[in-house]
Formats: C-alpha cells, structure tokens, sequence
C-alpha cells in the first residue's frame, strides 16, 4: 500500500513464518501505561486522533492506504485479519469473520467458513454473497482504488466489469466467486496462490450487503461489522465513531474495543497539535496524532514531563519518487538515471525530520524481506553523485525543460518535495512543484491525465513476499488486454512484463524469492524510480491514552484496534 502508504500486513502465522519489526518505545517502552495488547484494562472514555488531512476512502473495496486502513479496522472486517503482538514484536495471521479455511492441492480454490452469528450495525446477518458482492463491487472502474488483488488473482469471466453494469452478469455477479451457503464462500483463483489467505485480509474481502450499496457514497457509511459505527462524518473536519451494539467480542481475536467513542479531527496545524500534546492539557490529555511529531519539537520529547508519554518505531514501507514514463522526457533512461544520481537522499532525510524521523535507503524491498539485496545497480552514494548525474544529462541531450514533481499539500511531503527540487536544481534539472491535496493524492496520480512527471509515493507490503513489492510497484496490470501499468506502478514502467507472469506461476516460495529478487534488479537497470526513505516514528500520546503500540504495518500509526484510555474522561 502507501504514506498515507499502499497498506500491508507484515507477516503470516498461518504459513509458519515470523519476522521481528523494530518497534521501541521511550519510558516504559511499551507506549502509554506500558499493557500488553489485548490486555484488559479501562473500558470506557473518548478517544481523540488528529490528523492533517481527510481520509480518502472508508469504502472497504477502495480502503488501500495506511491511515484509512487503520480507521477502516475499527469499522468493517474482514475474511482474514493481520495481529501485531507488541511485545513480542510479531504480527500473525488470524481468523476474522471467517472461522477456518482451506484450499486444494494445486492452491487455486479456496474456501472459507463464516464464524456463527455475525451481524451488521443495524442487526441484520452477515452472509456469504455479501463479501461476493464486495469483491465484485472492486471490479467497477468507479470503485478501482483499493486492492488489485482480486482483479489479478480471481478468475472472474473475461470483461466483468463488476455489478453496476449487463445486470451483473444476469445476477450471477463474478462466476469463479460463489456462496453454496450463508457461512461459505468459494474463490477459483487463475493461477496457484499460496497466501491467499493473507490476501484474503484485504479490504476487498469485507461484506456489503447489495440491498445497502450507494456505490461511490458508501465512503460516507459503510455498514460497520466491526466495533464501532460511524455516528457523524463531515468530510475534511471530524469524524465521530461510537459503539457498535451489534459486534460481539468473543467472535473478535484481534479487537480490544477499549474505549466507547473514536473523534478524529481533521486539518489541524501539525505543529500546534504537537504544542498541545507536549503540554498535556486537560483537553488532550486523551488523544494523539496520526502525523506523529514535527522535527521541530523533537528537542521537546525529552523533557522530564513528556518523555515518558513519547512512543517510538518504524514500519514496513518504502518511500521513492517514481519517474512517469509516459512523460515525453522520461522516456529517455539517460535522464531517469540522472534524477537518480542527482538526489541527494541526506537532504531528502533531513527535510522529512532527520536522522530520528528518517532513514535513507537502497531499495524499495524492506530489509527484512528475503529476497532483499543491496543495491548494486546505481550504487549511488546517499548524498548522490553530482558529477555522474551531470554527465547523464549530457548524454540525454536535456535542455533544460521543466519536470513536475507532485507532493501531497502538507508538512514533511512537502518540505521533502522542496529538498528533492534543490538537489536536482544542483545540477542543472528544473522542477516545479504540485501539491496536491494528501486526501486525493493517490487517486490523482493513478489517473493517466492528472498523474505528475515525477511521483512522490510509499509502498508498504501487502503480505510477507517480495512479489507484494515487485508486482504492484513495477508490474503490469493482468487484467488489462493491452500492455498497461499497474494502478500503484507510478513509473509507468512497461518492462519484462512476460516475466511477471512467469514469476507468479513458481509454486516453490524459494524459487519465487529468488525469481522476483532477480526481476527486481533487472527492472532497477532501467531506473523507474529512486529509493528514498523509510519512516521512523515518534509521537507523543496524552497521559491518560493507555496501550498506544505502533504498527508497523499500517504505517506505524498506534494500533487502533488495541488502544484505550487509562481512567474516564
């Protein structure tokens, strides 16, 4: 997913695989009261998030960023569902509406039972055909921003184009999807798919009910299945979540519901939030914020009255700037490779916090995925190489025509935007900035006539394997009948699109590692795009905010679904 980020869980206990995230907290380490997540404490209270910007969907089928994800948990759920253990710093895999699955031995049908007595908020069941219906919901070209992953993987009828249109296939919807019962749901999938239970976490695979669907409104109120409804919802000022009465707890591993009410404020100055936070007023005493704290006030945190309300760690996504190949000039190679070598990364980090905020990288592929390499392509010092990039241009023939570079309109995306403007001005590249606001941004820059020359963005994992980088980020998109970029492949690269195909077909996950590992540096020959940071986060929660663990895998925003207060408020 994306920063916001493309969303991504980070591991799957289902496949006996672990991976330990770093994730550390100041104080006590554990981040506001120091419990351990699910543990029982204080229920009761409202919960306060502020955050510089709207959210661009609730809708599940088009929910495919981190901050979005993170608010979406609380509302709608899903077959699956991904568990971060903040103590043991692991995330697992676990049942979420669904009570059990399995699949055949060639892994291209999977099925799934329903857990018993599920319910919407306004009392009505949860049936099988309602998450057919969403799944197909995503095959609509008005509702295509959440999770390709069902487009790419189910073996729907060639040219379904979801159920606003033909009457969805005479009602039959997508034939390789069916619901023999209220409790099963059977997917045939095109090719073998090992983790399609970790795919089946995706927003996609949440219920709508037909009967309910208001199309590209539902973002307004998506019938909630998880603990809490939406009470109020004005667009770019606050949204108001409540209980939902009809949600039961021991149907619910992964969801501690802890307090009674969520209020996310929207549009705040980030640099006042902070203010108020470090000076834990009355009125903040039980809230946070999503942006995490500026650098600015990073001297603060370490004063005697704040340092232990400060929690600290990273997450799973890569930032980069992708270079739009659509683009006349960026067609030339030449001058990606100068852009490459002309970023200066340090600057870059600096402008999004420095060294606490930030940390320069080599590659899009974490670390802590297998099939990481160090970069041996470019190997471009962090401070970039200016001589180098120098000499490209030259060879390119460029002439000093001007490039745009889209940035989300807020903070650090925009001070980074500024530093990356200043590196390549260095050398003699012209570049004009777009904000764009951050609760339209991707939605803009995935449209062919909007999208920017060159393309800030995030990617985040979607499940354990460098195919959930690779793919999405620099692959094709399957369903298209002629050569065409994926909806998150910015870059527009349209290169080595056989081998994607190939290298989704490998069934040993061995061979598929080192198969995406070796497409993945044949792909950076031609420079789509240049790495750039990973985020390192530090927020500072109000003292009566209990439990706040950050997630690596929504971004490292605290874990909403384990959160809570420590007294009433």
């Amino acid at each position: 997913m994306a920063h916001a980020k493309r969303v991504g869980p980070a591991i799957a206990a289902g496949l006996a695989l672990t991976l330990t995230l770093a994730a550390c907290g100041g104080g006590d380490n554990n981040g506001g009261g120091g419990t351990d997540p699910g543990a029982a404490g204080f229920k009761g209270g409202t919960l306060t998030i502020y955050h510089v910007n709207d959210v661009e969907h609730l809708d599940p089928v088009r929910n495919f960023v981190t901050d979005s994800n993170a608010i979406g948990k609380l509302l709608t759920r899903t077959l699956t569902e991904f568990k971060y253990d903040g103590k043991a710093k692991k995330t697992v895999l676990v049942p979420d509406l669904a009570k059990e699955w399995k699949s055949n031995d060639a892994l291209d049908e999977w099925t799934f039972t329903l857990k018993d007595d599920l319910k919407y908020e306004d009392g009505t069941p949860v049936k099988a055909a309602d998450i057919k219906y969403n799944v197909e919901r995503g095959f609509s070209p008005d509702l295509s921003e959440g999770s390709p992953y069902p487009k790419e993987m189910v073996a729907c009828q060639k040219g379904y184009a979801g159920p606003y249109t033909g009457g969805n296939n005479g009602g039959k919807g997508c034939e390789a999807i069916t619901a023999p019962d209220d409790k099963t749901i059977v997917f045939k999938l095109q090719r073998p798919v090992a983790e399609f239970d970790m795919v089946a976490s995706m927003k996609n695979f949440s219920p709508v009910p037909q009967a309910k669907d208001t199309k590209t409104q539902y973002d307004a109120h998506p019938l909630a299945t998880g603990p809490y409804k939406i009470q109020t919802y004005t667009r770019k000022k606050e949204l108001v979540l409540v209980r939902n009465d009809q949600w039961k707890q021991e149907s619910d591993e992964l969801r501690t519901a802890r307090p009674d009410k969520f209020v996310f404020k929207f549009g705040g100055d980030e640099s006042v939030v902070d203010q108020r936070l470090i000076a834990n007023g009355v009125a903040d005493q039980s809230s946070f914020s999503f942006s995490g704290i500026q650098p600015q006030n990073l001297p603060k945190t370490n004063s005697a009255n704040v340092k232990d309300r400060v929690i600290e760690g990273e997450d799973i996504c890569r930032r980069y700037i992708a270079f739009n190949q659509q683009k006349p000039l960026l067609k030339n190679q030449k001058l990606r490779e100068a852009l490459y070598y002309g970023l200066n990364r340090v600057e870059y980090q600096t402008a999004r916090g420095g060294e606490r905020l930030a940390a320069v990288v080599d590659s899009i592929v974490p670390e802590t995925l297998d099939g990481y390499e160090a970069d041996t392509v470019f190997q471009a010092p962090p401070t970039g190489d200016a001589a180098k990039a120098t000499a490209l241009l030259k060879e390119a023939g460029y002439k000093g025509e001007k490039l745009t570079l889209g940035t989300a309109d807020s903070g650090l995306a925009t001070k980074a935007a500024e530093a990356a403007q200043a590196s390549w001005k260095k050398i003699g590249i012209n570049v004009d900035i777009r904000k764009i606001p951050g609760d339209n941004y991707y939605s803009t820059q995935q449209n062919d006539a909007s999208a920017t020359d060159l393309i800030t963005a995030g990617w985040c994992f979607d499940y354990p394997s460098i195919a959930s980088v690779v793919a999405p980020v620099l692959g094709p998109d399957t369903t298209s009948a002629t050569p065409k970029a994926a909806q998150n492949n910015y870059g527009r690269s349209l290169v080595a699109y056989d081998k994607f195909k190939a290298n989704s077909l490998i069934k040993d996950k061995g061979e598929a590692t080192k198969a995406w590992s070796a497409l993945y540096k044949e792909l950076m020959q031609t420079a789509p795009l240049v790495p750039t940071v990973k985020d390192l986060n530090v927020y500072v929660i109000g003292g009566n905010v209990d439990n706040a663990i950050p997630d690596p895998n929504t971004g490292g925003i605290p874990d909403l679904t384990q959160i809570g207060l420590k007294k009433a408020n």
